[in-house]
């Protein structure tokens, strides 16, 4: 055979391995899991409404009634669309699937003691539903469990125990485990849990031998799988960590899924916080079975090598990702278990395979990484114990602490924006690297307030992490504010692998149901900081300055300090709190806040408005502090049904002097020097990222992030401006790998290429819709006013 032909078949028999692959990966990708609360977590105090908990997946709908455990609602709902589509609809679905009978009984010496409901259904006020707390939350699999089983005979009598119902909710399976600790012996006792439904019918029953001592914990487990679905596999799977040491690999029903455990695995590099530039691997083989299937698994990791900073990817054997999801849910604030990683995923198992799950931490190849992660609250608190168990997302740059996190329950506060912190940044040029940091606490997205609701509160939000990183995060949230649904809304989080700043790109629809007063309202907000100070407000456009104001020493506490202002001219619009830091003292590095308006877009009473109006109050005096809020325009004193808001947002958090910066990006260290606490720094990210995209071989699907829809095998793309490493995406590639991006620079094609440790630089997401990739790079656009790339398949 000579060599045309030997490439022609190499070619050939490389493509229908990628085929196959592409194969079983849509079985791992064509499942998910949902939950919400229907009617939200946080309430108004006259919001009567019950206290639904829901899990939607790709197979079924379960709801559950805080107050009344006996009756729930559950049924198939086969889902033909996609994980991202499955939010259009909300939580609707679940409002038509059947009335079920669902059982939690403890027999003791024939007397039966049913839990109606726990104590959450029990408590009241705004926290009332502490004590129904999220574990873990993902594409994959929805963890819960409800504290305080209310377990009643028909007289009545109460039985006194410790009793816990736990959830996990897989896409194809439904698992309850009952947890009892009796206060006192038992005699001739057994738990039974049952689901009793048009869809099927489950029951466990566990007798107790002898007598139940007192303070002897003991449980049974009811595991509802889907009929059409089987969970008999003759798959085999191993696992191996870096160092060639073997993992035991477990069916753990409690789960219902095959549990690998790493406890304090012992690493050649260092950890914590550090700038971590190595990655834990482990190799993971599955022997096939010859069906069309995946394998639900779970890395339990404790503690991970840094926990406030990492993403689980799934690779092939050469280190290159898959595009199979990996849900990233983590905790580090149950002292009983210590900081964990429960990283769960499907592995496609018709054919044999190898893989590497790998988990990066400070740095991603050259850059450092970006993570979007479900961080569980259990735990958090000053006694451990109390509120706050409700769904909050943390996101990080590098592995240095939180860059900002989202309460998207209001479990722990009454606001969605809480901790806003920096990159790479220390207290002078003599302070710690590698530690956490601040830039001013708090935020809020739409708020508004009535005669009737003090605050509009989110309700039946569900949250798609359809990327976790390392590149580009992306997370969606759909729901509704207002306890009678008034507003339709969608949000959208981002974040990226860089080396200057943090940036969190947030865009925002909302849509009005019914007519609504828009007398007290903000759009957007930042602010709402203790012990920090703001010397400066200042705000411009695409062109420049508009106005600085010096902020003066003898302000009241909630004073307006900026009247109403319409930014005024063309956009990108900016406001900065130029020169702000923590007054708190710590030797941490801080930095001031920046808002970045790409888009606003206001139609109310039948007029288009797109310059945004921003106001100025104090929120704390001595030292003063400001708060910056997005405001509907002045003359809009009400939305009607019908209207809508569109904003395209990007929060940044700066450095105030090249001292504070200690990462390597030289272009961005430049114009510190120059400009030591500027309104110029806020400045250049605006203007400097209004990105003009041109592409040739696809279309451009959006500016920044740059985001491409590819035609043809070879796509090029042209772009004028840019700041940092700008994530560029290419979306509807054929398979995961075999693709390579060059700069073409002096005629010449450079291939980019930021490894470290081998095929460590771009991320992979799978669309299950379109049955395509999307590959994410992060290209380094600093000093270059014009820039062609080449994304070409091998």
């Amino acid at each position: 055979m000579n060599l045309t032909k030997k490439v022609f078949v190499k070619k050939v028999i490389l493509f229908a391995l990628v085929l196959i692959a592409a194969s079983e990966i849509s079985a791992a990708m064509s499942d998910y899991t949902f939950s919400c609360w229907q009617n939200g977590w946080r309430k108004n105090a006259n919001d009567q409404s019950a206290d639904l908990f829901a899990i939607e997946t790709s197979q079924y709908g379960f709801v559950l009634d805080m107050d009344d455990f006996s009756n729930v609602q559950f049924g198939l709902l086969n889902n033909t669309v996609s994980y991202e589509q499955a939010l259009e609809h909300k939580a609707e679905k679940l409002k038509k699937i059947p009335s079920a009978r669902f059982l939690i009984e403890i027999d003791v010496d024939g007397v039966k003691y049913r839990a109606k409901t726990c104590q959450a259904g029990l408590d009241k006020g705004v926290k009332r539903l502490s004590n129904a707390r999220m574990w873990e939350s993902g594409r994959y699999v929805q963890h819960y469990d409800f504290l305080g089983l209310d377990l009643r005979s028909l007289k009545g009598e109460k039985l006194d125990c410790d009793a816990t119902l736990d959830l996990v909710a897989w896409p194809d399976s439904l698992t309850f485990n009952l947890r009892v600790t009796p206060a006192s012996d038992l005699k001739n006792a057994s738990m039974r849990l049952g689901l009793k439904s048009r869809s099927g019918n489950w029951s466990q029953t566990e007798k107790v031998q002898g007598l139940w001592k007192k303070d002897d914990s003991r449980s049974v487990t009811l595991t509802c799988n889907i009929p059409s679905v089987s969970n008999d596999t003759s798959a085999k799977i191993t696992v191996n960590s870096n160092d060639g040491q073997n993992l035991p690999v477990t069916f753990d029903k409690s789960k219902n899924c095959y549990v690998a455990s790493v406890k304090e695995l012992k690493r050649k590099w260092k950890k914590g916080y550090t700038d971590i530039r190595d990655y834990d691997e482990f190799k993971i083989t599955v022997n096939g079975s010859g069906k069309k299937e995946a394998i639900p698994f779970l890395l339990d990791m404790r503690p991970p090598a840094n926990i406030t900073g990492l993403c689980p990817m799934l690779c092939d054997e050469d280190g290159r990702p898959t595009g199979v999801p990996v849900q990233l849910s983590k905790n580090w604030h149950y002292k009983a278990m210590g900081s964990y990683l429960m990283a769960y995923t499907m592995l496609p198992a018709e054919k044999n395979a190898t893989y590497i799950l790998r988990i990066a931490y400070g740095f991603y190849g050259e850059l450092p990484s970006a993570s979007h992660a479900q961080l569980s609250l259990v735990g958090y608190g000053k006694d451990g114990v109390s509120g706050n168990n409700g769904r909050w997302d943390q996101l990080a740059i590098g592995c240095w602490g939180e860059t900002i996190c989202f309460d998207m329950d209001m479990s722990c506060v009454d606001i969605a924006i809480t901790d806003i912190r920096m990159l790479m940044a220390r207290n002078g040029l003599r302070g710690r690297k590698w530690k956490w940091t601040d830039a001013g606490w708090g935020g809020d997205w739409l708020n508004i307030k009535d005669d009737n609701q003090k605050k509009y509160f989110m309700n039946g939000i569900k949250t798609a992490y359809l990327s976790h990183g390392p590149c580009l995060t992306d997370v969606k949230h759909e729901g509704y504010y207002g306890m009678n649904k008034e507003i339709d809304f969608k949000a959208r989080i981002q974040t990226l692998r860089t080396d200057d700043y943090s940036r969190s790109f947030q865009k925002f629809s909302y849509e009005f149901t019914q007519d609504v007063s828009a007398e007290k309202i903000w759009l957007f907000k930042l602010g709402r900081t203790h012990r920090h100070t703001t010397p400066k407000l200042v705000y411009g456009n695409i062109d420049g300055l508009i106005k600085q104001h010096d902020v003066p020493d003898d302000l009241k506490d909630n004073q307006i300090f900026l009247k109403n202002t319409k930014l005024t001219g063309p956009g990108p619009w900016w406001v900065a709190l130029t020169g702000a830091k923590k007054s708190s003292g710590k030797d941490w590095g801080t930095g001031y806040k920046a808002l970045i308006v790409r888009g606003y877009k206001i139609v109310a009473g039948g007029n288009t408005y797109t310059n945004p109006t921003i106001r100025g109050p104090v929120f704390k005096s001595s030292p003063n502090n400001i708060d910056i809020e997005l405001l509907p325009p002045d003359g809009v004193t009400d939305f009607k049904k019908g209207d809508s808001i569109e904003l395209d947002l990007e929060l940044i958090t700066l450095h105030r002097t090249a001292d504070d910066y200690y990462g390597p990006n030289e272009a961005y260290r430049k114009h510190l020097t120059g400009n030591p606490n500027s309104w110029k720094t806020s400045h250049r990210e605006a203007e400097g990222n209004d990105l003009k995209v041109s592409v040739t071989g696809g279309k451009v699907l959006n500016n920044y992030p740059v985001a491409i829809q590819a035609d043809s095998p070879e796509v090029t793309v042209m772009i004028k401006g840019g700041v940092g490493a700008v994530p560029i995406s290419f979306e509807g590639l054929k398979s995961a790998s075999g693709y390579n991006l060059y700069q073409l620079v002096n005629g010449k094609r450079i291939k980019l290429d930021q490894s470290v440790h081998g095929n460590d630089f771009w991320q992979t997401d799978y669309d299950a819709l379109a049955d395509s990739y999307k590959i994410t790079y992060n290209v380094p656009l600093d000093d270059l006013k014009e820039s062609k790339w080449i994304l070409t398949r091998n």
